[in-house]
């Protein structure tokens, strides 16, 4: 069975060597980009975006990833509303470096041989999807959708080819989670959390230990736990940044960090709570829509669309200060 999913993930833009998240643009608004030699102005943050998927309907041969990249112009849709301007396209990419044989796997024939020149080219569905101002909030985040199908997928190399785009205007592309509390109650509810890790200071109660450095450090690890409802809101406070502590408390023992260990994708990772922003969100695909390789265009986008305007109802659209 092949199965194909969304990874949803949030993004913003600053202007280049900025320190710091605050000082990301609002993405509705007249952007001024500063190439050196002139100072040339757009309209918002979508006609970058526009010059981005315009720029690439000509395969990129990206010689590190030894991946080609192109955008499939008669696939870009916009979908401008009251609500969200989005747009939708598809993206064709694949690797190459590495010989193999294309083989017949009812007759074992062998039908093609495939050199180190040849990439596997696969296409992908990608939205981009930014809400509109409201009177009391300028719009800063917006949300990048990508298509996964199987093991394979376009986030990386499509971020990496905007984060090149961006740099050449002296902006920079920041990727985050679409919401680390969405994100963190999504592992927990589905039961992909495999592992909890609290890590503190050991500091020895004898007194003749006062002479030494560091004592190391005490780890406190919890294995497939099943969370009471009010450490699992304690949890989401505290990494949604609605606690002002730095620590975390459990049983009277305070804790400087804490690592979790989640499924995600196929895979297991590990990240710090403070990290885990790092991370997209993967939504599946139902059946009805991609069946085992079989694909309904027209309610794939309507899906990347609803799965957007779903997540837009939970995020928060500007850098909290």
């Amino acid at each position: 069975m092949i199965r194909s999913g969304l990874l949803v993930c949030s993004f913003f833009i600053k202007k280049r060597y900025e320190r710091g998240d605050l000082k990301a643009i609002e993405l509705n608004k007249a952007i001024e980009v500063d190439f050196g030699d002139h100072i040339e102005a757009f309209s918002s943050a979508w006609e970058l975006l526009t010059r981005f998927l315009n720029e690439n309907i000509n395969p990129k041969d990206d010689e590190n990833s030894m991946k080609l990249f192109s955008i499939n112009p008669d696939s870009i849709k916009e979908h401008d509303t009251q609500q969200y301007h989005a747009v939708t396209f598809i993206v064709s990419s694949g690797s190459y470096g590495i010989e193999s044989k294309i083989t017949d796997r009812r007759t074992k024939e062998i039908k093609y041989n495939k050199t180190r020149d040849d990439a596997d080219i696969k296409q992908f569905y990608g939205m981009i999807f930014i809400p509109k101002d409201l009177d009391y909030i300028n719009v800063q985040k917006g949300i990048f959708i990508f298509q996964s199908v199987g093991t394979y997928g376009i986030k990386t190399i499509t971020t990496k080819q905007m984060k090149e785009f961006f740099a050449a205007l002296n902006l920079t592309l920041e990727i985050r989670s679409v919401s680390v509390g969405i994100f963190l109650k999504k592992i927990i509810e589905e039961g992909k959390l495999s592992k909890i890790t609290l890590l503190r200071n050991d500091i020895s109660p004898d007194p003749a230990d006062s002479m030494l450095i560091s004592t190391g450090r005490e780890e406190k690890v919890y294995v497939k736990p099943r969370l009471k409802e009010s450490w699992v809101q304690k949890l989401l406070s505290y990494v949604d940044g609605n606690t002002d502590e730095k620590i975390f408390e459990v049983n009277d023992d305070i804790y400087e960090d804490i690592y979790i260990s989640f499924n995600l994708s196929g895979r297991t990772r590990t990240a710090k709570l403070k990290d885990i922003d790092r991370f997209s969100l993967t939504e599946d695909i139902p059946n009805t829509i991609f069946n085992n390789g079989i694909v309904n265009d027209e309610q794939l986008v309507n899906y990347l669309i609803e799965t957007a305007k779903l997540y837009k109802e939970k995020m928060v659209f500007r850098i909290k200060e």
